[in-house]
């Protein structure tokens, strides 16, 4: 790993943050133990200075950073991209360059510090915080939604189907549209309680078939609040972003000025800011925010065996979508890209939201992580199969662009 990684995690402060919950302000004071406890053991594979170089001579760090950035320079220059790159492989940072500001007023340049919403990434991390109650054996996946939410009136749906978006469920940004107000924002239970009072009709029986929808990642934050005894918030703060080192992450509901410091401002492609929305205030099928650096953390830890067991959390890499045969499946807050194959294998995810364009790229077999953050809308950001090609050195089937559109 390049050591300016080990520098920024070094320098960067225990926070105290309050958070607010639905309505009502409560506070939480973060346990200073916890903070950064999962990093020996995440970083154990750290390379040493000789390592190090050997590593960048090896896979030949300076032709693959050349590569990247001429990619990434001309997206940044013929593309509209506003945002931040970070590109690893086996251990080296090849590429970590921003381009544009945070805000269009203030016209703060983006840095390492700077905050991007996730969008849809953020379901990553709401299928891992399930995932540590099945291990802390709080949850069963086989357990279904009305066990845990009240007069819930879709029998059948079970927390794995919601996972793995089999659970037939109405989207809510569709059904929910008529209750939309100026100037208001909504939290998951509101719209939980609309769908108990009003039971708009199931798009179908569940289990049946996969249909991406964002009801199944809201539905699982609030199963997290209801079987932590926390709110969602706190519950990702001090139980994975924080053991992580994901010191600048955060889920929007939290109120805290200083974590909200270098947060940035989402954009229409011609510079016009986009207000809060309506559903700013539902968490878990987005809502994360983050830096470019903390993300690659998240990378390391999720094949770590340090956050989640790997008998666990490769649960969340099996693809469960069985009714089309294709290079493209989903399982639990990943997608996959050519699944059956252990050498083209990829685990991805996008994401967009309101001038946000996000996208998160692995590859257990060549070693690398792909982290590109927008703050200004522009499809190109997913358009990313050439820096894979120059990280594979072969040409893979491409990726389409609009794979984002989550």
């Amino acid at each position: 790993m390049d050591y300016t990684l080990l520098f920024y995690l070094i320098a960067n402060s225990v926070l105290l943050f309050s958070c607010t919950e639905r309505k009502e302000t409560c506070k939480t004071v973060v346990n200073e133990e916890h903070v950064g406890e999962l990093l020996p053991c995440i970083l154990k594979d750290t390379l040493d200075a000789t390592c190090y170089d050997d590593m960048c001579k090896k896979i030949n760090k300076k032709l693959l950073s050349y590569a990247l950035d001429t990619f990434f320079s001309n997206k940044a220059k013929w593309s509209n991209f506003n945002g931040t790159v970070l590109v690893e492989k086996n251990g080296v940072i090849l590429y970590n360059k921003s381009f544009g500001v945070e805000n269009n007023i203030e016209r703060t340049p983006i840095n390492d510090q700077s905050k991007f919403q996730l969008a849809s990434i953020s379901k990553q991390f709401t299928a891992c915080a399930i995932l540590q109650l099945v291990q802390a054996h709080k949850i069963i996946l086989t357990n279904t939604v009305d066990q845990y939410i009240k007069d819930f009136p879709y029998p059948g749906v079970t927390i794995q189907s919601l996972l793995c978006h089999r659970s037939g469920l109405p989207e809510y940004m569709h059904v929910f549209s008529s209750k939309i107000k100026d100037n208001y924002v909504c939290d998951n239970e509101e719209v939980i309680n609309w769908f108990i009072k009003e039971k708009p009709a199931i798009a179908a029986k569940p289990n049946t078939k996969f249909a991406y929808c964002n009801t199944n990642y809201l539905l699982l934050a609030n199963i997290v609040e209801k079987v932590s005894g926390i709110d969602f918030a706190t519950y990702m703060r001090n139980n994975i972003f924080l053991p992580i080192g994901m010191v600048n992450t955060y889920v929007i509901t939290t109120n805290n000025e200083k974590i909200n410091e270098h947060r940035t401002t989402g954009y229409t492609g011609s510079w016009q800011e986009y207000k809060t929305d309506f559903f700013d205030g539902v968490v878990g099928d987005k809502g994360v925010y983050t830096t470019s650096k903390d993300m690659l953390l998240w990378s390391k830890a999720i094949y770590s065996n340090c956050f989640i067991d790997s008998s666990v959390m490769k649960e969340a890499f099996i693809p469960r979508s069985f009714e089309k045969a294709g290079e493209k499946n989903y399982g639990y807050g990943f997608r996959m890209l050519h699944p059956q194959s252990d050498t083209a294998k990829l685990i991805y995810h996008n994401g967009w939201w309101k001038g946000y364009n996000t996208c998160f790229y692995t590859s257990p077999y060549y070693k690398f992580t792909i982290i590109v953050l927008s703050n200004k809308y522009t499809r190109t950001v997913y358009a990313v199969q050439p820096a894979i090609n120059i990280l594979c050195g072969t040409k893979a089937d491409a990726l389409s662009a609009e794979e984002g559109a989550d």
